[in-house]
């Protein structure tokens, strides 16, 4: 957690009593004097005058309180400010990208000698310019906008993620936008202009919102910072942006096979994506949408206009260490809720499966088909309608080594299966995937 929020945390929420109103009013100070430290820091690229500027802010501020609340609220005001500062200083929220910055500034200084377009402030007001239009044409579904300044590539890439939003029914907004700090992070002068590369981290806060277009309704709010790294391929004597890289990405969680699936199958692969196209409901995401964890995302069309989707997922609890690998199709038309569960994959074999709220018990003509798997729906009329409820791809399907559930939502099919952790059976997955795609070719 950066320093500033818990700072932030401290005073905000909890009791209504005096006491907890007086523990975030003393945080003030050491707000004041961090966000000052830090900004001064940046801009002079100086410690000392962070810290000296940090501390006069805190210390004015201070001021406020002895004459509100006499000699023992300045005392707690100033140890606020004091504290302050040296978070300001030395606590860095681009540190995750910052570690080749020097590097990459004097390839620019030096490219910059006989090439105007490797200018680092130029470099730094345009990526600026970009990262500003970017929130403003995605909250827009703007793709067209998009396509001028981003590769023919990355484009396809958002254009699929925003398909997948139109889909869902929602759209993310991004306002009230603010940049703290912007660095060049990395930059590569190649041999021939096209080969050109560099990479911009930006520090940033802005009001984020997911929300549900037909009712209105704001799924999530989130007022916290940010931090990614935007990189940029030269086109002629302009930049395009070819990619986001974001500081929450763990590379070891990375699958190399399952990025070279995306690149042989023209779909596109992100080792850490949010909640955008999670479903509120449904059994398997009922706690993970706000705080789901989502890596190794891929996204594409296999044929025709069904969206696949394939990423593992953890519901984010505290308490829950189950990972899941998803595969997520999306169709034209909405079934309702549908889960279809193996009898052997509950605690308690095949009688531990409980019937959700909401759903009931849906028994099919095939005694066979029954003993295995147990179907609950909200909709008992959808069930016959749903193209992979026929015994031949069932029967397949409970023979895999890969122990597959099936959760309908909406228009949305998720085929799951519990995974270990660091375990890698995406081949299986694909394959399920591939026979089920064929089953819903409609």
């Amino acid at each position: 957690m950066d320093f500033l929020e818990f700072f932030a945390r401290a005073g905000g929420g909890g009791s209504s009593s005096s006491g907890g109103g007086g523990v975030g009013l003393v945080t003030i100070p050491g707000i004041v004097s961090c966000l000052v430290a830090r900004m001064v820091k940046n801009k002079a690229e100086s410690k000392i005058a962070g810290a000296v500027s940090g501390l006069l802010a805190g210390l004015l501020v201070s001021v406020l309180y002895f004459v509100i609340g006499g000699t023992v609220w300045l005392v707690i005001a100033v140890v606020s400010a004091c504290v302050g500062v040296p978070i300001g200083v030395f606590s860095d929220t681009l540190g995750a990208f910052r570690k080749n910055s020097k590097a990459a500034q004097q390839v620019v200084a030096q490219a910059g000698v006989t090439d105007a377009v490797w200018s680092q402030q130029q470099i730094i007001d345009y990526a600026t310019q970009v990262f500003m239009r970017f929130q403003y044409d995605w909250g827009k579904m703007d793709l067209v906008s998009i396509q001028h300044y981003t590769t023919p590539e990355y484009a396809k890439h958002i254009g699929l993620m925003l398909y997948a939003m139109q889909q869902m029914g929602r759209v993310n907004t991004m306002q009230s936008i603010k940049i703290d700090e912007a660095v060049i992070s990395y930059a590569y002068d190649g041999t021939n202009n096209e080969d050109d590369r560099v990479s911009v981290a930006f520090s940033a806060r802005a009001h984020d919102v997911l929300q549900d277009m037909t009712s209105g309704k704001q799924l999530t709010v989130n007022n916290d910072g940010f931090v990614e790294q935007w990189n940029f391929v030269r086109h002629e004597n302009t930049w395009l942006l070819y990619g986001i890289d974001q500081a929450t990405e763990d590379s070891a969680m990375i699958v190399s096979s399952l990025r070279q699936f995306a690149q042989q199958n023209a779909m596109y692969y992100s080792p850490d994506w949010g909640n955008l196209l999670l479903p509120t409901r449904g059994q398997l995401f009922k706690h993970g949408f706000k705080n789901a964890d989502i890596n190794n995302h891929v996204i594409g069309f296999w044929t025709g206009n069904l969206l696949v989707q394939l990423y593992t997922y953890n519901s984010g609890r505290d308490n829950d260490v189950t990972h899941y690998m998803v595969g997520q199709i999306n169709l034209p038309k909405s079934y309702g809720g549908i889960l279809i569960r193996r009898r052997d994959s509950g605690f308690l074999g095949r009688f531990g499966l409980g019937t959700p709220k909401g759903y009931k018990d849906v028994s099919l003509e095939w005694g066979d088909f029954n003993q295995r798997y147990k179907v609950c729906a909200t909709d008992e009329d959808q069930v016959t309608s749903f193209e992979l409820l026929n015994p031949g791809f069932m029967a397949w399907l409970y023979d895999q080594d890969l122990k597959v559930n099936i959760e309908v939502v909406d228009n949305v099919v998720y085929l799951y299966a519990k995974i270990s952790t660091g375990e890698q059976r995406y081949a299986d997955m694909l394959t399920i995937l591939q026979k089920s795609h064929k089953e819903l070719k409609m």
